[in-house]
């Protein structure tokens, strides 16, 4: 493998160029939505092999200028880069919707920013599966300046909202023409002694409104009492989001099952490995036995794993979504290396939007998380 094989690009390296027609289409429907005359529009589609969609979110963002935003209302400055979805969401005429679409698809990732090895090869199989899964939310851990960079390039169908910019830190990810941005919010640990935070952000899709919670919470056995402190933090904005939202909390908890009994989980949120079905296979989420990225650290006969990684749900008043999937990602190793995409295994959950019927919502205990291990919904 050279460099020319990390390209940014989620495509075959080979360029297709569409026929005339599709050509024609194409200018037109960029200069439709965008306002302006065909020549813009072929200058931009020909740079990025006509694909519309990264072609009209690089123009907006091009006249958004940077997208970053500066919040300095606490004691130091903090950096949240964000664009405005509903500048870009719209790919033709009439696809912007208040209609909730029929599911969604949501991941949790630690990506392991912090090891060099294969970095940039891993954080591109990142993006791919990211692609491939349509996600349309998208929880990370341990991004770093330079991986962040990355997949902003390789990814630009979504807006990304960082609880840093410097070391390492997280992001939630929202797919520009499924997801709306409504706000965020940084929550500070006041005990953390590694940098870590709770990132908040206000969404929707269709008429789901959302809460998003991601965090990294305090990392090994000797910082218990700080994870459990963090995990109490989660809890209490869990509770305080308005009862019309789905509230999803989740990220690499580094939590053990002996701190959750400790803090007491609410009845009303649920751990979505256990809604779906508690399937074995998708239990260890940093799994060394099976995933040999951390190999030279645990070279003798011990090869721990743990449930680090983990997504938490509250329903809303009344029930609008239900999980239908959980399961686990980057199983295979990167092409043209001997590493897995990261140390911990992605997290994937499949989320139906449950639909009226004639006209009026109705709801019975089987809008709670389901027990069966439930199919992937595509």
């Amino acid at each position: 493998m050279t460099d020319q094989d990390d390209v940014i690009s989620l495509e075959d390296e080979d360029e297709v160029i569409p026929d005339v027609a599709t050509c024609q289409r194409l200018v037109e429907q960029f200069a439709n939505i965008t306002g302006t005359d065909e020549a813009c529009a072929q200058f931009y589609l020909q740079d990025r092999k006509w694909n519309l969609e990264k072609s009209v979110n690089a123009f907006f963002e091009a006249r958004a200028g940077s997208g970053i935003t500066v919040l300095d209302d606490g004691d130091e400055p903090e950096v949240v880069v964000t664009f405005d979805s509903k500048l870009v969401s719209a790919l033709t005429k009439g696809t912007l919707t208040e209609v909730p679409p029929k599911n969604f698809c949501f991941i949790t990732w630690n990506i392991d920013g912090l090891d060099d090895k294969n970095l940039k090869k891993r954080t591109k199989t990142v993006a791919r599966t990211i692609e491939n899964e349509k996600a349309d939310i998208v929880f990370l851990q341990e991004l770093v300046p330079k991986t962040y960079t990355y997949l902003e390039d390789l990814l630009p169908q979504f807006v990304f909202i960082v609880g840093d910019t410097e070391e390492y830190f997280t992001a939630i990810l929202l797919r520009r023409t499924t997801v709306y941005f409504d706000g965020h919010n940084l929550i500070p640990y006041p005990n953390t002694v590694m940098g870590r935070n709770l990132l908040s952000v206000e969404a929707h899709i269709g008429d789901v409104k959302l809460r998003l919670l991601n965090t990294h919470l305090e990392s090994t056995a000797n910082f218990t009492k700080e994870r459990v402190a963090q995990l109490k933090t989660g809890i209490e904005n869990i509770k305080e989001s308005p009862s019309n939202m789905i509230t999803i909390y989740g990220g690499d908890l580094n939590i053990r099952d002996k701190e959750v009994a400790a803090v007491g989980m609410p009845s009303n949120i649920y751990d979505l490995w256990e809604a779906c079905g508690k399937r074995p296979e998708c239990k260890w989420t940093w799994d060394t036995e099976r995933n040999t990225n951390k190999e030279a650290s645990f070279p003798g006969r011990y090869k721990p794993k743990m449930r680090f990684d983990r997504v938490y749900m509250r329903q809303a008043d009344p029930p609008i979504v239900t999980p239908q999937y959980f399961g686990l990602l980057g199983l295979e190793k990167t092409p043209g290396t001997q590493s897995f995409p990261s140390d911990h295994w992605g997290i994937i959950i499949r989320f139906e939007v449950i639909r009226p019927k004639n006209g009026k919502r109705k709801f019975s205990s089987v809008d709670e998380p389901s027990t069966s291990r439930g199919k992937i919904l595509h």
